[in-house]
């Protein structure tokens, strides 16, 4: 067996692998060459640390990695890992696994985060095995329907100042990141915007960060919630707080367009609870693990 970086290849060969490496995956996992090319910079991955695995020359397995400092902390992330189905079940997983963690160490890395779809049992085993924890469960929730306008009426709409901005205006907050997804923290969210919530003494009591889509006619046809947390607030008014971020999120509630929330940790559970009372459906279930490499 030999590892070779992503750089060692081609775009259409490693788009090809990508493609090969998530086949029977739970869903579809398929990219073109451009998608795959678009799919680094916007998930901050790193061609020079992400690895392919290599078999008599032939390439078998891939895991592909960034790396952010959060929290005053070198963080690695799994941004993808697959093998081709006929080199499944050989112990090129734990091989790959391995060697993406020696890579991480080398790099200085103290924290490894990865998400896994919580159906695929074997993939979380071995994470396991390699020495990740899982330390929350995701959920990716929709609607697609309009809402009815009380859906999300709270007194804290006029208790509250919004302020609307952008994806990076939250890290004047300093609030601590590790616990988010890497996908949801506000670095990956190219085009989206925030809103924060100020009381009246104007300290931040809350937050959202989010990202509308717009068809090829400029028309609004979907809104992703990344984050939507409360900062300060007392624990009865976090749900009426949380109602008023996601209505400024959400606007304007009487269209019909599609509304998702991305990798929301199921232990916001006052979020989850005003989520499911307004009619979101789970769509799409994963687990959030975290690998310690240096304490």
């Amino acid at each position: 067996m030999e590892i070779k970086r992503f750089s060692d290849f081609s775009a259409a060969q490693l788009t090809q692998l990508w493609n090969d490496g998530f086949k029977g995956y739970a869903t579809d996992m398929t990219l073109s060459v451009d998608a795959f090319i678009k799919r680094i910079p916007d998930n901050h991955l790193s061609m020079e640390d992400s690895i392919v695995l290599c078999q008599d020359g032939q390439a078998v397995g891939f895991v592909m990695s960034g790396f952010r400092v959060v929290d005053g902390r070198l963080t690695a992330w799994n941004g993808g890992t697959g093998i081709i189905p006929e080199y499944r079940g050989k112990g090129y997983g734990s091989a790959l696994i391995g060697a993406a963690l020696d890579v991480y160490r080398e790099k200085g890395a103290e924290i490894a985060l990865l998400e896994a779809l919580s159906q695929n049992e074997p993939a979380i085993r071995l994470y396991s095995k390699m020495g990740y924890q899982i330390i929350d469960k995701l959920r990716f929730y929709e609607q697609k329907e309009g809402f009815q306008p009380e859906v999300f009426a709270s007194d804290a709409s006029h208790t509250y100042q919004f302020r609307f901005g952008l994806p990076q205006d939250l890290q004047a907050l300093r609030l601590p990141a590790e616990s988010i997804p890497w996908q949801t923290q506000w670095e990956n969210i190219a085009g989206g915007e925030s809103v924060v919530a100020a009381d009246a003494n104007g300290q931040v009591a809350g937050y959202a960060l989010y990202k509308r889509s717009f068809d090829i006619n400029g028309e609004h046809n979907a809104t992703n919630l990344y984050q939507c947390r409360v900062v300060k607030a007392e624990e009865e008014q976090a749900p009426e707080l949380l109602k008023a971020l996601l209505a400024q999120v959400y606007a304007p509630l009487e269209k019909k367009v599609l509304r998702r929330t991305v990798n929301l940790p199921l232990s916001q559970e006052p979020l989850v609870r005003v989520l499911e009372a307004a009619g979101f459906q789970p769509w799409i279930d994963q687990v959030h693990m975290k690998c310690v490499l240096k304490a």
